[in-house]
């Protein structure tokens, strides 16, 4: 599976100049100057500097570090175009819209916002135009969309629909198959045959059933069903009937939830360190809960060379194909038998933001201009530099959505090993926690420490801890939760 950026030559990139590759498997694969953080931060400045540019996050504060940004580069005027405020400081912004969209569903809720944005209103067209009467705006994509142009305004940094593609769930085992990624037994049926397929591939704690993309993309577990055994079988097959019309069938994979991040160049592929997921699952139900990810955990050497080697894999294959550039991910378990993948996601996702953030590299800015042909990257240097800051500098938390509203407050939290305890959040800590509107509800958003949580288990039982604690402090009903088991760190097997 020879990856054609590797082999010796001149290749042409998407700008038109030529890059000389160097020979494959060598340390520096191009031309390229060793990475200059402050070079490649002035560039990015220089793009974005004197222009206007409109946002399109889900909540208006999860725009406030960008619009920072914006503003140290001397970009502007600015708007944001948001579903609501969200928790937290608001972006200072000439303008800023509500769309007010929403659904019963985060996800109904996202599909919901997109709709907004990708057709809009008389009234968000409106503001637009009033903030842009010219039409020189760019949109900076802060979302899920992935339309080239919005509200008659090119995206900057836009994605191929052949990239968007690849959000397509019934996917993933051709791919690591192609790529000599090693995976697990899985079957690909319609909704009915879904029952049969689970009797051959069972295992002890029974079959996952993932839909098709039949309704869209979707994440966050929520078209995921976990059947574990006969009651199960039947509300599997009914929910999934209405939304989708194919399946796929896989053993239930006993580990702790995990993923490899890559970033594809025209030279190659740079691949961070192995991201925890937090996922909970109900001790009552046949359900799982998403509550974002952590990079404290390590995975056994073994286990962290087979995930970062499937992540360079993978993006030579995705390249191959479509010419991918920018950030994907591979979600996976880390089982007893090793790495297993689940699916893939081809974008920049929250492990990357947590790895980007420690090295402070500016990788959605760099992304953005690697796809506009505006900037040139070295793989190799980008592994680098990002790597050797997160070996050493961890980082993550956990998002925790609620339905209904509640009140924006916030403590400190300090675990003492047989729970969490609330200390004023002005006080040393091991993480602070806040509660407040979402895009989708409201949301309890943990952030952990990085000098304060230990490197090596699984952050999973603290986030759980976390929440334990935030319904007791603001009266909420929390379901019965498990983390999912570290067997690494309880059995003592090799960690790096």
């Amino acid at each position: 599976r020879e990856d054609p950026r590797h082999v010796s030559g001149m290749c042409c990139n998407r700008t038109g100049r030529y890059v000389c590759l160097g020979a494959l498997g060598s340390p520096t694969r191009n031309n390229l100057p060793p990475m200059d953080l402050d070079a490649i931060n002035r560039r990015i400045a220089e793009v974005h500097r004197h222009r206007k540019w409109i946002l399109t996050p889900d909540v208006a504060v999860s725009a406030t570090p960008m619009v920072e940004e914006l503003r140290e580069w001397g970009a502007g005027p600015l708007m944001v175009v948001a579903v609501r405020e969200g928790v937290g400081e608001l972006p200072e912004v000439e303008r800023i819209h509500y769309t007010h969209a929403g659904g019963d569903t985060v996800m109904e809720g996202i599909r919901a916002f997109v709709e907004s944005i990708e057709h809009p209103s008389r009234e968000l067209l409106a503001a637009v135009d009033a903030f842009d009467p010219d039409a020189k705006a760019k949109i900076l994509r802060t979302g899920f969309s992935r339309e080239p142009e919005l509200f008659g305004r090119a995206v900057y940094g836009g994605r191929p629909a052949a990239w968007a593609a690849l959000e397509d769930k019934m996917i993933i085992d051709e791919l690591c198959d192609t790529a000599g990624i090693t995976r697990a037994p899985s079957e690909i049926v319609p909704v009915a045959d879904a029952p049969d397929a689970a009797k051959r591939l069972a295992g002890e704690l029974g079959t996952v059933w993932v839909a098709d993309n039949s309704e869209g993309w979707h994440g966050g577990g929520e078209y995921v069903k976990w059947v574990r055994g006969a009651a199960d079988v039947q509300p599997a097959v009914e929910w999934l009937s209405a939304h989708a019309q194919t399946v796929r069938v896989m053993p239930f994979l006993d580990g702790i939830p995990c993923s490899i991040h890559g970033f594809n160049t025209q030279d190659g592929t740079a691949v961070f360190l192995p991201v925890e997921l937090i996922i909970f699952r109900h001790a009552e139900a046949p359900e799982f809960v998403y509550a974002r990810a952590a990079n404290f955990w390590n995975p056994p050497r073994t286990m962290r060379d087979q995930m970062r080697r499937a992540a360079r894999d993978m993006g030579a294959l995705l390249y191959q194909r479509v010419g991918y550039l920018g950030g994907f991910g591979i979600d996976g378990v880390a089982t007893r038998d090793g790495f297993r993948p689940t699916e893939l996601n081809p974008r920049i996702s929250v492990g990357h933001w947590i790895q980007a953030r420690a090295a402070d590299v500016p990788l959605a800015g760099m992304e953005r201009l690697l796809l506009a042909g505006d900037l040139d990257v070295a793989a190799a240097e980008l592994e680098e530099v990002v790597v050797s800051v997160v070996e050493t500098t961890r980082g993550g938390g956990t998002l925790y959505l609620l339905a209904g509203e509640y009140e924006t407050a916030e403590t400190g939290v300090v675990f003492t090993g047989r729970g969490a305890v609330a200390v004023d959040a002005d006080e040393p800590n091991d993480a602070t926690m806040q509660i407040g509107p979402g895009a989708y509800g409201s949301i309890i958003i943990m952030r952990l420490d990085p000098e304060r949580n230990p490197v090596g288990p699984s952050m999973a039982p603290r986030a759980l801890d976390a929440i334990a604690l935030a319904g007791d402090l603001w009266d909420i009903e929390v379901p019965p939760l498990e983390p999912a088991p570290d067997f690494f760190s309880e059995h003592g097997l090799e960690q790096p």
